[in-house]
């Protein structure tokens, strides 16, 4: 696939995300006052995030150097701080009692896609393979069972599966993590790759560490703090009928 075209699809994917998040806080603030107010501000939030990422990619100041840490690492440490601040607050406690697990499950399927673009830019000869599924990037494992997973905890809830979906969906992104910071060029690297992952410091890749992994993280921590709730049942989960005479 041409690389203009995977450009394309990206930034699609990345606004297809966006829309999701906004959806779930449409539907969190479902019959509330203020509901209006909270996805404009969400989407405000977003917009403006995704843009400002942008045009510090554009400008070249995330550019990285063996000098110096990788500009682009404050960023993504940045956005997922302010994610667990986000799921671990009201936000996510609104969001945990209105999505139900499988849905919260569901979500991570958009890694599939993220995963193939990774794939085409290292076949592009843009991106390292070693970021990619022919490398040591197992990630695309979390997209591809998300339905499956999602599917079983609607058929029948366990609070055990949610948890070990969860468990392994964040140890796959943590290797990836991992892998990418040690291949970075800078007083970090360990990994030596050619080409190297820069190109997630420039724009659209910039949204990789700065919008795509956070919310794939906070994706888990929401399902996580859902699951671990003291109630033997997740909300919005299908309820045993029970039988009548």
């Amino acid at each position: 696939m041409p690389q203009p075209i995977v450009d394309v699809f990206f930034i699609l994917l990345v606004l297809a995300c966006a829309a999701l998040v906004l959806r779930a806080v449409n539907v969190a603030w479902r019959g509330q006052p203020s509901r209006g107010r909270s996805v404009a501000i969400a989407a405000l939030a977003i917009m403006t995030w995704l843009g400002f990422t942008a045009g510090i990619a554009f400008s070249g100041l995330l550019t990285p150097s063996p000098e110096g840490v990788p500009p682009n690492l404050p960023v993504l440490v940045f956005t997922m701080v302010s994610m667990l601040a986000l799921t671990l607050g009201p936000v996510g406690k609104r969001v945990i009692s209105t999505w139900d697990a499988p849905r919260l499950i569901g979500f991570q399927v958009f890694r599939v896609p993220v995963e193939l673009v990774l794939f085409m830019l290292a076949v592009n000869g843009v991106g390292p393979e070693l970021l990619s599924f022919e490398g040591r990037n197992f990630d695309i494992i979390t997209g591809l069972t998300a339905p499956l997973a999602a599917w079983l905890v609607w058929k029948r809830p366990s609070k055990v599966l949610v948890i070990g979906w969860n468990l392994l969906g964040l140890a796959l992104l943590a290797n990836v993590l991992v892998h990418a910071v040690l291949s970075m060029p800078g007083p970090m690297q360990k990994i030596f790759v050619q080409p190297g992952p820069e190109i997630v410091a420039g724009f659209p890749y910039i949204w990789l560490p700065a919008f795509l992994v956070p919310l794939a993280f906070a994706g888990h921590v929401l399902s996580l703090r859902q699951a671990l709730k003291p109630a033997a049942a997740f909300a919005g989960t299908p309820k045993p009928k029970v039988a009548t005479a």
